[in-house]
């Protein structure tokens, strides 16, 4: 009787082990989202920077000589400092502080956007999963010189740093 006692406490001292055991394997190995998760934060992410297109396009068709303090307003608005999942980054003063690149995807994805190419990857940011992407940005009209006076006036093929887009995967 005692050995069987005894033989049943090891067997559920051996559970509680395994059990531990295969716990803090699964919270130390990271789980990458599938392809298809991954597919569908990047069609999120291509309607994103559609509706940002849009937003800014319209902004640069209204924004004149006149009313450039208000120009500046929305589009500061609109890039909120708070807002984490879309951000223009740049190294072209003048900068606020916030406006320049911030982790290790922002600064390869500008130095990259300043030689005209794109950037993706998913990465684990804060306990949740993302697909970011950054979208290289010129001087591609005649109004950003009337915001950003350092840009000589007109289109020009100077890159100037990049929309960076940060879409959560869904799991």
């Amino acid at each position: 009787m005692r050995l069987r006692k005894l033989v049943k406490y090891g067997i559920f001292v051996l559970i509680l082990v395994i059990g531990f055991c295969f716990t803090a394997i699964a919270r130390g190995y990271e789980i990458p989202p599938l392809n298809q998760q991954v597919a569908i934060a990047q069609q999120t992410s291509d309607l994103m920077l559609n509706t940002l297109f849009a937003a800014l396009t319209q902004e640069f068709d209204e924004t004149t000589a006149q009313n450039v303090e208000q120009g500046k307003q929305s589009i500061s608005l609109i890039f909120n400092d708070r807002n984490k999942d879309m951000r223009l980054v740049g190294t072209v003063d003048p900068l606020r502080e916030n406006d320049r690149p911030r982790d290790n995807f922002e600064f390869q994805a500008n130095a990259l956007a300043m030689a005209g190419q794109a950037y993706t990857s998913v990465q684990k940011v804060d306990n949740q999963w993302y697909y970011r992407r950054s979208i290289p940005l010129s001087n591609l009209r005649a109004e950003c010189a009337l915001c950003h006076v350092n840009f000589p006036v007109g289109p020009t093929p100077d890159q100037v740093g990049a929309l960076m887009l940060r879409v959560p995967i869904q799991n």
